[in-house]
């Protein structure tokens, strides 16, 4: 299979959109040229964008920026500031069988990010926006999975103190974990600080077992940066249980844990979320302003 070719570049539209209706009935959103059967498009033009991913009010340390802070110079994005001294950036999540009525067991989600030059103030890793399945059992904070209680392939982010360019990738909590611990699958390459990239997550779930035996090893991760592959892992055991499906896409950042706080405010910007059942790929140039500028 050529990945590459999974990754045919769609596009988004420009309103917020979430279906409610159920998952085999998604209706389709439209870019010029472009059909695709879509979940939810976020695209943080609207003031009140939260209720869409089933929020009732605005996740903290959030806000709407534009000008040069906004994708493209152009319209509003979603700042996420990361205290000084604190861990927590931000945390919301779209949870689909609240808003579909069902779980899929598998899904892509791609979403544009710009760490801030002031990143260079983060002091370790952290995590990202990803896909989890924990239902609040296992999955997260050092609670490991056994293949029955939960999942998860959070994004990850890994920087040093005065770097200019921060590593990111899955942190994944899987039924073959051996610490207490997910594990950190690095994407490459690097991201620099100061510009936009299109970030592109798929995840497939593994076979579970048959009458409580073991789950196959056959759970998919890939990933993309700009369209490009950047990560692929094929032989993930996720779960054992059919009843462990995608809980969610889990917009997650947080910085370290136990590991020392920013000793600055840190900013990251996000925009263009787009969650999917088929693969998303960055915008059009046609219709977008070139990935990369301020």
């Amino acid at each position: 299979m050529n990945i590459k070719n999974t990754i045919l570049a769609t596009a988004i539209a420009v309103t917020v959109y979430v279906s409610t209706l159920p998952a085999q009935e998604t209706t389709s959103r439209t870019e010029p040229g472009v059909t695709r059967n879509d979940i939810l498009v976020c695209d943080f033009e609207k003031e009140e964008w939260w209720p869409a991913w089933g929020s009732r009010r605005q996740p903290v340390n959030t806000e709407l920026v534009g000008g040069d802070k906004a994708f493209g110079g152009k319209g509003k994005s979603l700042q996420v500031t990361t205290p000084r001294g604190e861990h927590t950036g931000t945390s919301f999540a779209y949870k689909f069988r609240e808003r579909l009525g069902s779980e899929p067991d598998e899904i892509y989600f791609r979403y544009y990010l710009k760490f801030d030059p002031d990143w260079k103030h983060a002091t370790s890793g952290g995590k990202l926006p990803g896909i989890s399945g924990t239902y609040g059992k296992a999955g997260w904070g050092g609670r490991k999975v056994n293949g029955s209680d939960g999942w998860s392939a959070r994004g990850l982010f890994e920087t040093r103190n005065g770097a200019d360019s921060t590593a990111i990738g899955f942190y994944c909590y899987h039924a073959d974990m051996r610490g207490r611990f997910g594990e950190n699958w690095r994407f490459q390459p690097r991201l620099e600080h100061g510009r936009w990239y299109c970030v592109e997550q798929y995840c497939k779930l593994n076979t579970p077992g048959e009458a409580g035996g073991r789950g196959k090893s056959d759970g998919i991760l890939r990933g993309w940066i700009d369209g490009q592959v950047a990560f692929e892992k094929t032989d993930i055991r996720f779960r054992d249980v059919d009843s462990l499906k995608i809980e969610e896409v889990w917009v997650n950042v947080y910085h370290g844990g136990e590991r020392p706080v920013p000793n600055e405010d840190i900013h990251l910007y996000l925009d263009n979320l787009v969650i999917a059942r088929q693969p998303i790929g960055p915008l059009p140039s046609r219709t977008a302003i070139k990935v990369g500028s301020p």
